[in-house]
């Protein structure tokens, strides 16, 4: 299931150029078609540097696509995001960003204006390729469905001026090879979503998607927070100016106060950010 509808909404943008080349066909389709492609790089080099340093390239790709569906009483949306990135110094390669999420939402209007509507809601979330903490290590922390999460719920959705909110008082989060030995990991609790997207002016866009999730089965008071956020700018044409930033927090996961084996033993804010040059186009939504 989740293989097909990666391909339908990679090839939906195809059939949307197909339909823009044709004059003659009138007829008001009610699909349409998002996207947002990025490519940065940053460079550094060094020759006789007294403080010191290492000479490095930073590598890194984003593309988010969507393909909605907005008919009269029924809404289907579908979002497919990704990026990669790495981080070459010398002889060895650390990678620094790896995500695929894939995001489907069903909607029925409750109200007139459509601003309210009841939903159904899917979410896979992995990452490509192996993950090490140091560039010189051979053991992975993290590789393809581990971990991988799949959360699904029923809910309410409210719309207005760019900002889409969800709250889904029953939801299912499943975590895939989270521990070693453990295989699934199973939640059920309730998960806010609220989806931002606006153009701020001319050559500047902003995505900002935070997740918020509470697992009635154990801790309900603590949060599992993600928020990611990326600022667009066009420079000059196709060159741009981007800066992403993602903030992360689970109680599940250890990432400070190490002790003496080096093994961490408490949770804490995982904070990621990437500010670029590079090639961006974007359409649709992305773009409005």
């Amino acid at each position: 299931m989740i293989k097909k509808l990666l391909i339908l909404i990679l090839a939906l943008p195809l059939s949307g150029f197909a339909q823009d080349a044709t004059p003659a066909d009138t007829t008001v389709s009610k699909w349409k078609f998002g996207g947002l492609y990025s490519f940065t790089t940053t460079q550094t080099s060094l020759t006789n540097w007294n403080a010191g340093g290492t000479n490095s390239v930073n590598l890194a790709g984003l593309l988010r696509q969507s393909a909605d569906y907005d008919g009269p009483k029924w809404q289907w949306s579908n979002t497919l995001d990704a990026n990669y990135a790495i981080n070459i110094q010398g002889a060895s390669t650390l990678k620094t960003g790896d995500k695929l999420e894939i995001t489907s939402r069903l909607d029925r209007n409750i109200n007139t204006s459509g601003s309210w509507t009841t939903s159904l809601f899917a979410n896979f979330r992995t990452q490509f390729a192996d993950g090490f903490k140091e560039a010189e290590d051979v053991k992975p922390i993290s590789t393809w469905m581990s971990p991988g999460y799949l959360t699904a719920g029923i809910g309410f959705t409210h719309k207005s001026n760019g900002l889409e909110l969800y709250l889904y008082s029953l939801s299912a989060a499943g975590s895939f090879g989270v521990e070693a030995g453990e295989k699934l990991r199973t939640e059920l609790g309730a998960y806010l979503n609220a989806t931002y997207t606006r153009n701020l002016r001319e050559g500047v866009d902003l995505t900002s998607n935070l997740n918020l999730f509470s697992n009635y089965l154990e801790k309900p008071q603590n949060i599992d927070v993600s928020w990611e956020t990326i600022l667009l700018m066009e420079v000059w044409g196709p060159l741009s100016v981007s800066l992403q930033l993602h903030l992360i927090y689970d109680d599940d996961i250890l990432v400070q106060n190490p002790n003496a084996a080096g093994d961490n033993q408490s949770p804490g804010l995982q904070v990621k950010e990437v500010l670029g040059v590079g090639l961006a186009y974007s359409f649709g939504k992305y773009k409005e």
